[in-house]
C-alpha cells in the first residue's frame, strides 16, 4: 500500500499546500481520494498520470473537495 498526499489543506490552498486530495496505490487500484482544484498539476509534480487513476472516492461535496473533477 501506498498513500500519496497530493493536498492536505483545507479551503484555502497556499504556495506549499495544495487543496484535498489522496492517491491511495493498493493492489493495482489507484484510488483518488477526494479531488480539490489543482489535483492534475499536483500529480504531474509526482510523475503520475491521470489516466491510471482507477477509482475516485470523495468524502463530501464541498467545493475544495471535487473542483478537480471537471
Amino acid at each position: 500500500m501506498k498513500i500519496t498526499f497530493l493536498g492536505t489543506s483545507a479551503m484555502k490552498p497556499s504556495r506549499d499546500r495544495n487543496t484535498s486530495g489522496i492517491l491511495l496505490t493498493y493492489k493495482g487500484e489507484n484510488i483518488l481520494i477526494d479531488c480539490g482544484e489543482g489535483i492534475q498539476r499536483q500529480l504531474t509534480k509526482q510523475k503520475i498520470s491521470p489516466t491510471k487513476i482507477t477509482k475516485i472516492l470523495i468524502s463530501h461535496w464541498h467545493g475544495d473537495h471535487v473542483l478537480g473533477l471537471p
